[in-house]
């Protein structure tokens, strides 16, 4: 084993204990689908939906499904963007939101490792707000068919002029089909509140097709 799996399975055995010292937080469940349906050899189409639940995956409460387009400069970088229909549960009710995303994405290898930059903008249509998210992407081949990898996403309010929300993930996929990957991942969800930072574990699924 290598030093960056080493490294990898530690930071997620820490995870994992912190997550049962603080027992008291919630857990939720992120459910993801996507579909990629390549045109050319540089130009496709992208379609995405989430659900999520809250309170040990006892409440539905969020769904958001996304519409869009995909451009390969080059090996290194692709252009996304996305339109994207939320609805999410509140005191009142269901509340629904537009919302806009371009991800210019940076991809190559280095020693072996996968590294990926997604630089996302996502603006809210209804509360006209801007959000920049830089995601940072690690991963590493174990085999022919998993892939084990870690990830860290920031994200920073042009309204608030502040961070409000880091996640923190480790996990792994697999290659089930010939055009499909399944992957799992537990994930620390950390969002800005009044009196201070609240957490979340979250286990995040994803069933990825590329047609």
């Amino acid at each position: 084993m290598n030093r960056f799996f080493i490294t990898s399975l530690l930071t997620f055995l820490l995870l994992n204990s912190a997550a049962v010292a603080f027992a008291d937080q919630d857990w939720e469940y992120w459910s993801k689908y996507s579909f990629e349906i390549a045109c050319s050899k540089k130009f496709g189409l992208n379609l995405q939906s989430e659900f999520k639940f809250k309170n040990t995956f006892e409440e539905y409460y969020y769904s958001k499904t996304y519409f869009g387009l995909f451009y390969k400069l080059n090996k290194f970088i692709t252009i996304k963007g996305y339109y994207a229909y939320k609805t999410k549960k509140d005191k009142t009710g269901w509340r629904k939101t537009d919302l806009f995303y371009l991800d210019p994405i940076l991809k190559f290898n280095l020693l072996d490792i996968d590294l990926s930059n997604r630089f996302r903008l996502e603006y809210d249509f209804e509360g006209k707000e801007l959000v920049y998210r830089n995601r940072l992407k690690l991963g590493k081949n174990l085999y022919k068919s998993i892939t084990f990898f870690i990830k860290e996403e920031t994200f920073y309010s042009f309204l608030s002029g502040q961070f409000e929300e880091n996640r923190f993930s480790v996990g792994s996929s697999v290659k089930i089909l010939n055009k499909a990957r399944f992957s799992g991942e537990y994930m620390l969800n950390s969002k800005k509140a009044e009196l201070g930072w609240q957490s979340a574990n979250v286990l995040v699924t994803q069933l990825s097709f590329l047609l």
